[in-house]
């Protein structure tokens, strides 16, 4: 892309004495400028969103930076992991003779 020349303010003001058809002129380039200028930044932004979980990129370009995991939506019960007491599975009496 070749680098972005804008107006002086000096070849502004020379526009404005030019009349009203050159400054309608003038801000239509620099729509124009604009328009195409927000592409570019869309595209750059698109590119930098990706990684390897939402494209065809390796895992090796996503860089020293993990995405982060979204944790589960269940909740906790607040018991422990593990047997619970009153648990059927075996009574500890019977199960060591």
């Amino acid at each position: 892309m070749e680098p972005l020349q804008l107006p002086t303010e000096e070849e502004i003001r020379a526009v404005v004495r030019q009349g009203e058809d050159a400054v309608v002129s003038l801000v239509n380039s620099l729509i124009r400028v604009i328009v195409v200028l927000t592409a570019r930044l869309q595209v750059l932004e698109d590119q930098l969103a990706k990684n390897s979980s939402n494209s065809s990129k390796p895992p090796s370009s996503d860089g020293l930076k993990k995405p982060s995991r979204h944790r589960s939506l269940r909740r906790s019960s607040g018991k422990k992991n593990g047997a619970q007491p009153g648990g059927s599975f075996f009574d500890a009496d019977e199960g060591r003779k």
